[in-house]
């Protein structure tokens, strides 16, 4: 006889409502998580491990104000599922070797002085289908990235006609 499946387990996010925020743009999901703690940071990775993607996943990290070194690097491979890091800040060269000591690619590991400079990069990098979690960005990062995104689209449509 069988028995009966024990109920699933429901883990509740610990990030609070409003520090994030998911923005679709163009055909790209944006996950801005900006005031998240350590178990913030965990619970922001595991959402976009688990979101709904069809292109990559991509983390752009703004260690501004964030305590993050090598660990948060190595976390965004193994548990976010990161396949781009993009970081700056002042603890941004310690997420990027994390990463890529996780198994990135050179190429797909990034860093930049500021996260306008990361929002330019990811701009021209991004592809529908994208999914990118902005974490320790503040909200004026996403929004220029949107901006960008919005713009680049524009400039597309138009060099078409």
């Amino acid at each position: 006889m069988l028995e009966p499946a024990p109920p699933t387990k429901v883990t509740h996010m610990r990030i609070p409502r409003e520090a994030m925020e998911v923005r679709v743009a163009q055909g790209i999901s944006l996950i801005c998580a900006g005031n998240v703690t350590h178990m913030g940071m965990t619970d922001a990775l595991e959402l976009l491990r688990g979101f709904r993607a069809t292109g990559r996943r991509i983390v752009m990290c703004d260690t501004s104000r964030l305590s993050a070194g090598r660990q948060l690097g190595q976390a965004i491979v193994a548990e976010g599922c990161g396949t781009i890091v993009i970081s700056c800040g002042t603890s941004g060269r310690e997420v990027a070797i994390g990463a890529r000591d996780s198994g990135l690619d050179l190429a797909n590991v990034v860093v930049c002085q500021d996260s306008k400079a990361a929002c330019e990069l990811l701009a021209n990098r991004l592809l529908p289908g994208d999914t990118v979690l902005l974490l320790g960005a503040e909200q004026h990062a996403c929004d220029q990235l949107v901006d960008l995104l919005d713009r680049r689209a524009s400039e597309s449509h138009s060099a078409a006609a």
